[in-house]
């Protein structure tokens, strides 16, 4: 049997592995803003533009409650305009105007490059720790198995615009470039945080 430490050290070698594998990354490629606009946006509704329900109300959401975190009265769409109702600009911004919002920030995916890549099934031996004497001349070994898996890897393009909405015009927009290296919620969190960063420096948020 494999001593406790022993179990304790793959375990955090594991751990390290999944961490590694896990980082997400967000980088802004482009940032425009209406160098015009001197006001500051104190309530606003987000959108996220998604062909799935379930990471439209997962963005907004999460974007809805850093805004919120950072001292901005954010609304996630999904809660006023149904996935139906997007498409009807008219129908969205008199719900957005109702809620008494000053502006709305939209993000959709632009494009997308994936790469779908199967990686085979290990086997890994690993000798046993010897419990008798006469174990030390046994040569044991036990074997432990990780099965195959089909990996997805690229990049997705996306864009967020901010409106303000007493005329529509854009007041800052910002293109990044998302890589697929971790789950859908730990890219929506990476992604807002830059986004949310971007529009602080931009002096748009508190």
């Amino acid at each position: 049997m494999m001593k406790p430490f022993g179990k304790r050290f793959v375990l955090f070698l594991f751990a390290c592995f999944c961490l590694t594998a896990s980082c997400a990354t967000t980088k802004m490629t482009d940032v425009r803003r209406d160098e015009n606009y001197r006001g500051t946006i104190r309530k606003v509704v987000v959108i996220g533009i998604f062909k799935e329900p379930d990471t439209r109300k997962i963005f907004e959401d999460e974007f809805a409650y850093i805004l919120k975190a950072r001292g901005v009265d954010a609304t996630a769409s999904h809660k006023v305009v149904s996935g139906a109702e997007l498409a009807d600009k008219d129908v969205v911004i008199g719900k957005i105007r109702k809620l008494g919002a000053d502006a709305v920030l939209v993000t959709r995916v632009m494009d997308m490059e994936t790469v779908k890549t199967y990686v085979p099934g290990q086997a890994y031996v690993m000798p046993v720790y010897y419990s008798t004497y006469g174990g030390y001349y046994s040569y044991s070994y036990s074997y432990s198995y990780e099965p195959g898996y089909t990996a997805t890897e690229g990049y997705a393009y996306t864009e967020t615009n901010l409106y303000g909405l007493g005329d529509e015009k854009l007041i800052w927009s910002g293109r990044a470039k998302t890589e697929f290296s971790a789950t859908r919620y730990e890219l929506i969190q990476v992604f807002v945080k830059t986004m949310i960063d971007g529009l602080s420096e931009a002096k748009l948020f508190r």
